[in-house]
């Protein structure tokens, strides 16, 4: 069985990258045949098929030393898949046995579980699975989605100064991450702070005119602003 060089994470490219490796000594011949199509089937959407072909990769090759990739690879599928009870159970499985000096890849599975474990609402280990990614690699090309997610969890948690901070965590990383000027406006709108959630839902509109998500908030917190001048008693604020 080849080693294999890059996660589904990386599509869409082109399939023939996926094989430039070759066949290591004594792995078993199907292995490759089956990793080949859970690649092509997870590229084609069609995720149980996927999950199904890496499945057989691990009945074959049990033991293969680059397994690590194909239990990646089947959490992937799971996610997509909505499984995310089982889509963490792989990610976990990937942790267990990779390398131990491979941190991008580590780094990768860190930022998957995390988002399974989102989606599943499993808050508390979301954040330790995104603050682990974070210190493992600060400056990774995706640590600004860390920060935006992790931002997510702390609001939903009602940590609104947390989620502040992660949300400019990431404006300072890529000033015109539109997604996190909406969640910060969203926080500052949340704590009753209407000028500064103005601020920002200005700039996600700005950066993004057609979302309509982000108008109808600017909307919203205009709104506010005329009833706290107009109304002053009618508009509680909250404290920070």
């Amino acid at each position: 069985m080849r080693k294999y060089s890059n996660y589904i994470l990386l599509f869409p490219i082109s399939i023939t990258l996926m094989f430039l490796l070759s066949c290591g000594a004594g792995y078993n011949k199907y292995a490759d045949q089956y990793y080949d199509e859970g690649l092509i089937f997870y590229e084609k959407m069609e995720y149980d098929r996927s999950i199904d072909s890496f499945t057989k990769v691990l009945e074959v090759e049990p033991y293969g030393k680059d397994n690590h990739l194909v239990y990646y690879n089947l959490g992937m599928a799971y996610f997509k898949n909505r499984q995310y009870d089982e889509s963490i159970y792989q990610f976990t499985k990937a942790l267990e046995i990779i390398p131990e000096k491979d941190n991008k890849r580590k780094f990768n599975i860190l930022e998957w579980r995390g988002n399974a474990y989102q989606r599943n609402n499993d808050f508390d280990y979301a954040i330790k699975d995104y603050s682990d990614a974070i210190q493992l690699i600060p400056k990774h090309e995706n640590i600004k989605s860390i920060y935006h997610n992790r931002a997510w969890i702390w609001l939903k948690k009602g940590n609104y100064d947390k989620a502040i901070e992660d949300f400019s965590s990431a404006i300072s990383i890529d000033s015109e991450f539109d997604a996190s000027y909406y969640g910060r406006a969203y926080v500052w709108y949340k704590k009753a702070d209407f000028q500064r959630a103005l601020i920002d839902a200005k700039e996600s509109a700005k950066l993004s005119p057609a979302n309509k998500k982000y108008d109808a908030l600017l909307y919203e917190i205009k709104s506010s602003v005329f009833m706290q001048i107009a109304f002053p008693s009618s508009v509680p604020v909250t404290p920070d």
